[in-house]
């Protein structure tokens, strides 16, 4: 879909109608992907970040 006329508030309305839980679930998948494929450096400095 193109979604280029949009105005902010209609972004925000679309995003806003996506459920909680497909949210959390696409946080999660995320979250695993970037574990799984970022460099042990910068993996430091993501957990350094999350103790704060």
């Amino acid at each position: 879909m193109i979604f280029k006329w949009e105005t902010e508030e209609e972004k925000l309305s679309r995003y806003m109608k996506i459920p909680p839980k497909k949210k959390l679930e696409w946080l999660y998948e995320m979250n695993r992907f970037l574990d799984k494929y970022t460099p042990k450096k910068y993996k430091a400095i993501r957990h350094k970040l999350r103790e704060n």
